[in-house]
Order: C-alpha cells, then sequence, then structure tokens
C-alpha cells in the first residue's frame, strides 16, 4: 500500500474522532435528559416550555449535522457543523455574562473544558486538512 491509499483511507485521526463522539454524546445526554427533565438541566425551568424546546432542537440538530458528516466522510461538512457548533457555543457563553444569569455561570468552565476547547482543536485540524486539498 502506497502512502497516498493509506492516507485516502485514514479519514480522521483518533485524537478528533473522540472529540467527535464526546460532542455527540454529551450534547445528546443533555439534549434528551433536558427533553424529559428540564429541571435537572437548566436552572428556574421545571416544564418543557418553548425556549427549552428550541435549546434541545438546536442540539439535536448539530448532533444529527456531525453524523451526517461523518457518514457523508466529508471534512467539509464536519468542518462548518463543529464552526456552527463553537460560534453557538461561545454566543451561549457571552450571553450567560452579557445577561448576568448567576445559576449558570457555574456550568461555564464545563462548556469551555468540553465542548469549545476541543472542537477549536479539531476545527484547527479540518481546517488545515481542508485547505491542503486532502
Amino acid at each position: 500500500m502506497n502512502q497516498e491509499t493509506g492516507r485516502a483511507n485514514n479519514f480522521l485521526p483518533i485524537w478528533v474522532w473522540l472529540i467527535v463522539l464526546a460532542q455527540i454524546l454529551l450534547v445528546s445526554f443533555f439534549s434528551a435528559g433536558t427533553a424529559m427533565s428540564p429541571a435537572d438541566f437548566i436552572p428556574d425551568v421545571s416544564e418543557l416550555n418553548y425556549v427549552t424546546q428550541l435549546y434541545v432542537t438546536r442540539n439535536v440538530t448539530i448532533v444529527l449535522g456531525i453524523v451526517g458528516a461523518l457518514l457523508l466522510r466529508s471534512h467539509k461538512g464536519l468542518f462548518v457543523v463543529l464552526v456552527v457548533r463553537l460560534l453557538t457555543d461561545i454566543a451561549d457563553v457571552i450571553t450567560v455574562y452579557a445577561l448576568d444569569v448567576e445559576v449558570i455561570k457555574s456550568g461555564v468552565p464545563m462548556v469551555v473544558a468540553l465542548l469549545i476547547v476541543p472542537a477549536l482543536l479539531a476545527s484547527g485540524y479540518l481546517w488545515k486538512r481542508i485547505s491542503r486539498g486532502d
């Protein structure tokens, strides 16, 4: 097997797969949990309402986009979905501080560490790979 063939068969390195799988699992877990029991995941929300349903729908849509990009083996698709996820999470963090939402501030470090930073690293890798024409 030559180097070109070996490279073509390697869609993503293991560390990117781990990031993407963590995104899928974490976002799915929080979305399903929020849909089933909003009070356990969002402070001061006792039942599923319109805004909470928007949160769940937004997250499920991202998960479906990631899964679709993986099934299509599309670096560009995965890059776009991860960037959208990044922008959404960054906007959420900014909003939490801009609106001074004290009850959610304690969760911001978790979002940054588990969702934003890993997605940023994976997006950087994908951007380099796309720019090289792989």
